[in-house]
């Protein structure tokens, strides 16, 4: 009533090595976002930081004039968060002089390396 069914006999596949370096194409495809870096001096440089981002642009803002926990730098963090917000992008600080803003669809993925001894 039930039969087994025999399984065809594997044959050893020759495999082929295809180098991809002879299908490469030319791209022609340009973008007009750039990754802006900037150095951050007073409060009003937010007009065209801001401006910069809503253009698509990557921006890493160096701070590095203001002193740590300066109230001014505070307020322009969350200026800037807000546009980050605004466009739907990441806003993240890397380090404490130095802060990364990008578009949307790109995210900032902030990770340490360490060194196992062994």
């Amino acid at each position: 009533m039930f039969f087994k069914k025999k399984k065809p006999e594997k044959k050893e596949e020759e495999k082929v090595f295809i180098d991809l370096n002879d299908y490469r194409t030319q791209s022609n495809v340009q973008s007009d976002a750039h990754v802006k870096i900037i150095e951050v001096t007073r409060s009003s440089d937010l007009k065209p930081v801001t401006d910069m981002a809503y253009r698509g642009n990557i921006l890493v803002l160096d701070f590095s004039r203001f002193a740590d926990g300066d109230d001014e730098k505070k307020a322009m963090a969350r200026h800037l968060l807000k546009v980050a917000i605004d466009i739907n992008g990441a806003f993240t600080e890397a380090s404490e002089r130095l802060m990364i803003l990008s578009p949307s669809g790109l995210h900032i993925d902030k990770c340490r390396i360490t060194h196992k001894e062994k």
